[in-house]
Parts: structure tokens; C-alpha cells; sequence
């Protein structure tokens, strides 16, 4: 997926639906317009920067949406993606990677050897072990 794709599922989808997809409700008592405490059961998430970023008080875990879907689904960053498209119902084509093909032909054996500089006196090609 091309880096001009990921930040468009960044910016359509907010922390706050992921966190309400996942049964999350909001803490209206402890919410402010800059901070919106989400619970669910003793998990506590506030999600910050209109909805772009979050963090968890209880511990060190915080980032973007992505970071959020890895968190409460244990998944990598690709699954996370796809998990994310789901929710604005965006399928992205996998993008695989092929080596492409060498330009340079294979050289025949003499061709390589006869390239070879010839060793000289003291170095190591001409050293016998004793």
C-alpha cells in the first residue's frame, strides 16, 4: 500500500469510531473538548487532537489510529490496515514486491578469471601454509 494511501485512511477515520466499534463508550464526566475519555470495564483510552491521536493514562501506549487498531485487536500494521479500510469500506489491492530482472549477462568463466589481476609477490594468492 503506497504511502499516499495510508494517510487517507488516517484522516477518514478517527480514533473515537474505532474506540466506539470496539465497545468503548465515552466518560462524559471526565471529558473535555480537547480530551475525550473513552472506558470500557477498567481500560481507559483519551483520545486527543481531534480525534487523530490517543493515549493510555495507564500506561505508555499512545499514537494514531493505526497504532490504536494494533492495540486493541493484537495485530501488525498490515492487518491493522485493512482492518481500518473496513471500517470506511476501502479494499486496497496488495502490492508485491518482484526483483527485477539482472541486465547484466552471466560471464564465462575464462572471461572472469582472465579480469582477475595476477598475484604478486607477498600477497596472499602466492602465501603457502607451513
Amino acid at each position: 500500500m503506497k504511502r499516499e494511501e495510508i494517510e487517507k485512511l488516517r484522516g477518514a477515520v478517527s480514533c473515537a469510531a474505532v474506540l466506539e466499534q470496539a465497545g468503548f463508550a465515552v466518560d462524559v464526566k471526565e471529558s473535555t473538548r480537547r480530551a475525550v475519555k473513552f472506558r470500557r470495564g477498567a481500560e481507559i483510552i483519551i483520545v486527543t487532537h481531534e480525534g487523530r491521536g490517543w493515549f493510555d493514562p495507564l500506561s505508555d501506549d499512545k499514537g494514531d489510529v493505526f497504532a490504536l487498531v494494533c492495540l486493541l485487536e493484537h495485530l501488525g500494521f498490515s492487518e491493522a490496515i485493512g482492518r481500518i479500510g473496513d471500517l470506511i469500506g476501502y479494499n486496497a489491492a496488495p502490492v508485491f514486491w518482484k526483483k527485477p530482472p539482472s541486465k547484466v549477462e552471466p560471464a564465462d568463466i575464462l572471461a572472469r578469471w582472465d579480469w582477475r589481476r595476477l598475484p604478486t609477490t607477498g600477497s596472499a594468492d602466492l602465501l603457502q601454509p607451513l
